[in-house]
C-alpha cells in the first residue's frame, strides 16, 4: 500500500474542491468494482475523504451522494461482469490465483440470497466479488438493482462518517490542546495498526497451523526423547500436563534472566526507552491524563484479580476443570514471574506489571474464541491485543514502565498464552459458552471500575499529574524586564495558528473579574456533558454557546470572560504561571484576549473557536481596564508584539 499517493490524492481532493466530487465517485467506483477492490486501498481513501468532510474542505451530503453513486455503479458493472462471464470467470487473473475468494463468495451468496448484496459490503476481502457471483449465478436484475441501490446508500456514510468524525473529535481536542489531539491521534493511530497487524498474524497462522502441527509431531517422532514436548502438548492422546510444567519453567527461567539483563544493560535500547519516554512526555496535557489513567486502570493488579477471581469461580461452577487448571496456570506463571526477580536478584526491584493483563486477557480471549466462526475469531483476538496495546500505552504515556520492560513483560505473557492456548485447544475436556463467559468477564471488570473510581482514581491521578517548577520574582523585578523571562506563546499550540501571551496579571482573579463586569464581560458557558448541546442550534448566538477550554504548559485556564463589541465576541483566557511575585507570595498569571468565531463541524455543529487575531482585542482590554480605573502597562517584547502588565489597583 503506497501511503505516500494516498496523502497526495487526498491532498489534491482538499485543494481543489470542485473537483472533489468526481474523484470520490470515482474511489467508491474503484474500490467496489470486481477485482481491482481486491488491491486498491478504498477504506483508507474513503476514511481520509471523510475525514476532509469532517475539516469542513468538503461538504456532507454531496459527498456521500458521490460516494454511493460510486458504490452503485461499481456493483452495478461487477455485476454485469458476472452475467457476462460467467463460469469463465473463475479463470480469470486473480481468482484463478484465489479460487477460495470465490468460494466463499459463493458460499456467502447461496446462505444469503439477495440480503448478500448489501450484507456483503462490509466483510472483508469478498466484498467485492460478491456482486460478481450473483451476476455469475443469473441473479435475476429487478432483484440486483434494488438491493444495490439500498446497499450503496448504506455503505457511503459507514466509510465516510469514520473519517468525520475522527476529524472532528481532532478538530475540537486541537481548539482545546493540541497536545491532545496528537495523543488522540497517536492513540488511534497504535490501535489500528494493532488490529490490522492482529488479522493479518491470524490469516497467517490460520493458513499454516496444520502443516506445522504434523511437522512438530512428525519431528517428535524422529527424536523419541526431545519429541516428548511436542508430542505432550500437540497430541490429543497425550497429557499436556508434564509438558506445559517443563515450558513454563523454561520460559520463566529465560524471563526471569532477560529481565535481569535488561535491568544491569539499562534496557534492551537505553536511547530508545529514553526517546519514547521523552516523547509521550511532551504529549502529557491535563485533558489526557484522565483517558489514559482510565486504560491503565485496566491493567491494575487489583482490577485483574477481579477478573480472575469471577472467571475462576465460574469455571469451576461450571465445572469446566480443563480450563479451570489452565486459568490457574496462567495466573501462576505472571505470579511468579513477578515475584522471583526481586527474590533473586537485589537490583531488580519489579517485574513487569504488563505480564498481569497479557496472560489473563490473553487466555481470556482464547477462552471466549473457541466457539466463534474461524472467520470471525480474529475479531476476539484483535479485541485482546488492542486492550493490550492500550494498557501499555497508558503505562509508557505515564512513566510506570520503560519500553523494554512493556515489550518483554507482553512478549514473555503472550507466549506463555500461546502454550496455553495451544494445549487448551488441542486436547478434550468440557468447553466453556462464549456469551455467560463473556458477561462474567465484563461485569466483573465493570465492578472492579466502580470500585477503582470511587477508591483510588483521584489518588492516583494526582500521584502521576506532572509536576511543574515555578519561580520566584520580585514584583519591581517583574515589571522592569522579569516579565520578559516568561512564555511569549501558549505552551500548547503548535505549526501556523500561533497564539500569544498578551497578558500578565499579578493579584487575584476575583476583582479583575468583578472590575471587567462593569465593563459588560460576562463568564463564559463551558462545555460540559449537557449544555454541549446548544452547538447544535440551528441559529446559533455565538455568545450564548458553550466555549471550548483552552490549555497552556500542562495547566488548565482558570478565567474565561466573553465580551461583545461591535458585534464581534471577545474572550479573555487566564492561566496560572510559573512564577510566584513577592512580597506577598502574589500569584501571577498569564492569558491574552482574542476574538472567537464559528468553526463548523460535520456540518452539524456550530463550535466557538479562537481566531487568530490577538491584537485589536488587546486594545479594546486595555480601554476597558482603564475605564475600570486600573492601570495597565503595555510592554513591546524584542520579538515583537505588546504585552500587557496588570496588577490589581491596592482599593480592589
Amino acid at each position: 500500500m503506497d501511503f505516500h499517493l494516498i496523502d497526495t490524492l487526498l491532498s489534491w481532493v482538499g485543494a481543489h474542491p470542485a473537483w472533489a466530487g468526481g474523484v470520490v465517485m470515482l474511489i467508491a467506483f474503484f474500490e467496489s468494482l470486481a477485482l481491482v477492490g481486491l488491491f486498491l486501498p478504498g477504506a483508507v481513501l474513503m476514511f481520509g475523504v471523510g475525514a476532509l468532510v469532517g475539516a469542513d474542505t468538503l461538504p456532507l451530503w454531496p459527498t456521500l451522494a458521490w460516494a454511493a453513486l460510486g458504490a452503485i455503479g461499481g456493483d452495478g458493472v461487477s455485476f454485469w461482469l458476472g452475467k457476462h462471464y460467467h463460469q469463465r470467470i473463475r479463470t480469470i487473473w486473480p481468482l484463478r490465483s484465489h479460487p477460495e475468494l470465490l468460494a466463499q463468495a459463493t458460499n456467502f451468496f447461496y446462505l444469503h440470497g439477495g440480503k448478500s448484496i448489501v450484507l456483503g459490503r462490509f466483510i472483508g476481502p469478498i466484498r467485492p466479488v460478491i456482486p460478481l457471483v450473483a451476476g455469475m449465478l443469473e441473479m435475476p436484475t429487478r432483484r440486483f438493482i434494488p438491493v444495490n441501490v439500498i446497499s450503496g446508500l448504506l455503505w457511503a456514510p459507514v466509510y465516510v462518517l469514520p473519517g468525520m468524525v475522527f476529524a472532528a473529535t481532532l478538530g475540537i481536542a486541537a481548539e482545546v490542546a493540541t497536545r491532545l489531539a496528537l495523543l488522540l491521534g497517536t492513540l488511534l493511530m497504535l490501535l489500528f495498526l494493532v488490529l490490522w497487524l492482529t488479522r493479518r498474524l491470524f490469516n497467517l497462522y490460520h493458513r499454516h497451523t496444520y502443516p506445522l502441527l504434523r511437522w512438530a509431531l512428525a519431528w517428535g517422532e524422529r527424536h523419541p526423547r526431545l519429541g516428548r514436548l511436542p508430542a505432550a502438548l500437540l497430541d490429543p492422546q497425550h497429557s499436556e500436563a508434564r509438558a506445559l510444567t517443563l515450558l513454563g519453567l523454561l520460559l520463566l527461567c529465560a524471563g526471569v534472566t532477560l529481565l535481569w539483563v535488561l535491568q544491569a544493560m539499562g534496557g534492551i535500547l537505553p536511547n530508545l526507552d529514553e526517546m519514547v519516554g521523552n516523547a509521550l512526555a511532551a504529549l502529557r496535557t491535563p485533558w489526557g491524563d484522565p483517558i489514559l489513567l482510565n486504560l491503565a486502570a485496566l491493567g491494575d493488579r487489583v482490577v485483574l484479580a477481579a477478573l480472575f477471581t469471577a472467571v475462576l469461580g465460574w469455571l469451576a461452577w461450571r465445572r469446566h476443570l480443563h480450563a479451570v487448571l489452565l486459568w490457574l496456570s496462567a495466573a501462576l506463571f505472571a505470579l511468579l514471574f513477578s515475584a522471583l526477580p526481586g527474590l533473586l536478584f537485589a537490583a531488580v526491584s519489579s517485574a513487569t506489571p504488563i505480564i498481569y493483563a497479557a496472560v489473563l486477557y490473553g487466555f481470556l480471549a482464547v477462552l471466549l474464541g473457541h466457539e466463534v466462526d474461524e472467520r470471525w475469531r480474529w475479531l476476539i483476538y484483535g479485541a485482546a491485543a488492542l486492550l493490550l496495546s492500550a494498557i501499555a500505552f497508558a503505562l509508557l504515556y505515564f512513566a510506570m514502565q520503560r519500553l523494554s520492560e512493556v515489550l518483554a513483560g507482553l512478549s514473555l505473557g503472550l507466549l506463555w498464552v500461546a502454550l496455553l492456548g495451544i494445549g487448551y485447544l488441542r486436547h478434550g475436556g468440557s468447553r466453556p459458552a462464549t456469551r455467560p463467559l463473556l458477561l462474567v468477564a465484563l461485569l466483573s471488570l465493570a465492578a472492579a471500575g466502580v470500585w477503582y473510581h470511587a477508591a483510588r482514581f483521584d489518588t492516583e491521578l494526582a500521584r502521576y499529574a506532572p509536576r511543574y517548577p515555578q519561580r520566584t520574582l520580585a514584583i519591581n523585578a517583574w515589571q522592569r524586564s522579569g516579565w520578559a523571562q516568561l512564555p511569549a506563546e501558549r505552551g500548547d499550540v503548535r505549526g501556523r495558528r500561533r497564539q500569544p501571551l498578551t497578558l500578565q496579571y499579578a493579584g487575584a482573579l476575583a476583582p479583575l473579574q468583578q472590575a471587567l463586569a462593569r465593563q459588560g464581560w460576562r463568564p463564559a458557558v463551558n462545555a460540559n456533558a449537557v449544555n454541549w448541546l446548544q452547538w447544535l442550534s440551528q441559529r446559533p448566538v455565538l455568545a450564548r454557546l458553550p466555549v471550548l477550554p483552552q490549555v497552556h504548559a500542562g495547566h488548565r485556564q482558570r478565567l474565561l470572560l466573553l465580551k461583545v463589541e461591535g458585534g464581534k465576541v471577545l474572550a479573555l483566557r487566564l492561566w496560572p504561571g510559573d512564577a510566584v511575585l513577592q512580597p506577598g507570595a502574589t500569584p501571577l498569571w498569564l492569558g491574552n484576549v482574542a476574538y472567537l468565531g464559528p468553526m463548523t463541524i460535520l456540518g452539524t455543529f456550530t463550535v466557538p473557536r479562537t481566531l487568530s487575531d490577538f491584537v485589536a482585542p488587546l486594545r479594546v482590554l486595555q480601554h476597558d481596564l482603564k475605564l475600570a480605573g486600573w492601570s495597565p502597562q503595555p510592554q513591546r517584547r524584542s520579538t515583537g508584539g505588546t504585552v500587557l502588565l496588570l496588577r490589581a489597583p491596592s482599593h480592589e
